[in-house]
């Protein structure tokens, strides 16, 4: 088409990163007061204030409760009732039998990964590790690319704060028009 014209990297990163928020925006839940999220055994990627931060930005009014694989409460104890469970418990992390039953009983929509005992079936959204192409294979790598897409999937937005662009200096000027000469 005569009228398009081809976009520049930047702008294309730009682009799909403004796709991907506008796709978590349709992920988030509506009257959440109460949040419970269930900490990885295998690698915690951010800290309890990050994690807690991050959901506050997507749910303000949200009061933030985290628990162990274990069902040990880490700091103040979760109400017997939340809005929005969030159970970064990933396949092969031990727990007690029927955990994932429990927590889905105590809360309105359940996010997790698929780490057996029947969560495809029980939680809301699920995300499927088995399944997914292109997971990084060093622990903590993958650790915090699962946890980002669950929390995707629970409607919290991560921003990308620190990631730096390629380096473009030498290909920049490759791009510019030429100079005429006088």
């Amino acid at each position: 088409m005569p009228g398009l014209q081809k976009t520049d990297p930047e702008s294309q990163a730009c682009l799909s990163q403004m796709t991907k928020q506008e796709a978590i925006l349709g992920n988030r839940v509506s009257g959440v007061k109460f949040v419970l999220i269930v900490l990885s055994a295998r690698g915690i990627v951010f800290d309890q204030e990050a994690l807690r931060q991050k959901v506050m930005l997507s749910y303000p009014d949200a009061a933030v409760f985290f628990q162990t694989t274990y069902g040990q409460a880490v700091g103040l104890e979760a109400p017997s009732r939340v809005d929005l469970l969030i159970d970064f418990t990933g396949p092969g992390q031990r727990q007690r039998w029927f955990f994932s039953r429990s927590l889905r009983k105590k809360a309105r929509f359940a996010v997790g990964r698929n780490a057996g005992m029947f969560r495809r079936r029980i939680y809301d959204r699920i995300f499927d590790e088995s399944v997914e192409s292109g997971i990084p294979t060093e622990l903590l790598e993958r650790e915090r690319y699962v946890q980002k897409k669950v929390l995707s999937l629970a409607g919290v937005a991560m921003v990308p704060a620190g990631e730096t662009p390629p380096d473009r200096g030498k290909t920049i000027a490759l791009e510019l028009p030429r100079m005429k000469k006088l």
